[in-house]
């Protein structure tokens, strides 16, 4: 497994233990949302309260008006980045994830 974190467009270089910490993540989370069974590949993108979750090229119904998915979601997600160098101040992070 591999991940690749982009903060507004641009890569953010991580060492091999990061992007293996974040596909593992990524995948826990996959394996608790309905729909993502088979996953190969996934991207992560949240941008302000926003999250899209898209797998093998076709996007996740969150359920967002119910939000609760995509709130715990979201915040574990920026709660594990909010310590990686080159993200303070990004406004669009991006997640992508080779499974």
């Amino acid at each position: 497994m591999k991940a690749t974190l982009y903060v507004d467009g641009n890569t953010i270089e991580t060492n091999p233990f990061i992007q293996s910490y974040l596909a593992n993540i990524c995948k826990a989370i996959l394996d608790s949302l309905k729909g993502t069974q088979g996953a190969q590949k996934a991207r992560f993108r949240i941008k302000g309260k926003d999250l899209e979750i898209v797998v093998n090229d076709n996007p996740t119904d969150l359920h967002m008006d119910r939000g609760f998915a995509g709130v715990i979601v979201r915040d574990t997600i920026l709660g594990i980045l909010a310590h990686l160098r080159g993200i303070r101040g990004g406004k669009e992070f991006e997640i992508e994830v080779v499974l």
